[in-house]
């Protein structure tokens, strides 16, 4: 019999293959009890509900794009006369990764109505909002932005293109591609080098 921590895994694992395929309203607990093949009372045994396997999957996709973030935002690795839109075009495929899930995951907590979900959703948005903040001011410490405005403003419209273009997309009907999206074209355009690299 598999342990308590190895089902859960398996639940989280399950709900995100179902909200990939089939949208997050698509993760039902019928539908993950038939494809674990147990009751949806054992559910109940590893999550008080379906809300707690959706912020469940949230957080664990959040994990893997934060681990990858440490690898592909480095503003140290960017070369004299390059840009940072390369790093930030490697970061936006992550999330194309799985049909755009993770910001649909998020999407589900602000819409929902389960207070666990959406405070699940609220730690994720500000964690990401930190670490792109930091991002930027270091960009602008190394002298790789030309903009003066607050890194954490810059942090704030990169989200707000970002959720905006995932969701424009969505409810036009189109496919997401943010990289060639006019959203992301203006805000790289922002982003423009100084002249001269800011000694570290």
């Amino acid at each position: 019999m598999p342990d308590h921590s190895a089902r859960e895994e398996a639940i989280v694992t399950t709900a995100i293959e179902l909200a990939e395929a089939n949208g997050v309203a698509g993760v039902t607990t019928a539908a993950l009890a038939r494809r674990l093949q147990f009751t949806e009372a054992a559910l109940y045994r590893y999550f008080p509900g379906k809300s707690a396997i959706i912020a469940a999957a949230l957080r664990h996709q959040t994990e893997r794009l934060f681990a990858t973030m440490l690898l592909e935002l480095m503003p140290e690795a960017v070369q004299n006369g390059q840009t940072v839109r390369p790093q930030l075009e490697r970061h936006l495929h992550r999330f194309v990764n799985h049909n755009g899930l993770l910001l649909e995951l998020l999407i589900s907590a602000a819409g929902g109505r389960d207070k666990a979900l959406q405070v699940a959703g609220g730690e994720v948005l500000h964690e990401y909002d930190r670490r792109m903040t930091d991002y930027f001011g270091q960009l602008q410490r190394f002298g790789l932005i030309g903009t003066h405005m607050p890194a954490a403003e810059i942090s704030r419209l990169w989200v707000c293109q970002l959720l905006g273009g995932f969701v424009r997309c969505r409810l036009a009907g189109e496919s997401w591609d943010p990289v060639h999206q006019q959203g992301f074209q203006a805000f790289a355009g922002q982003l423009r080098p100084t002249t001269q690299p800011v000694d570290s």
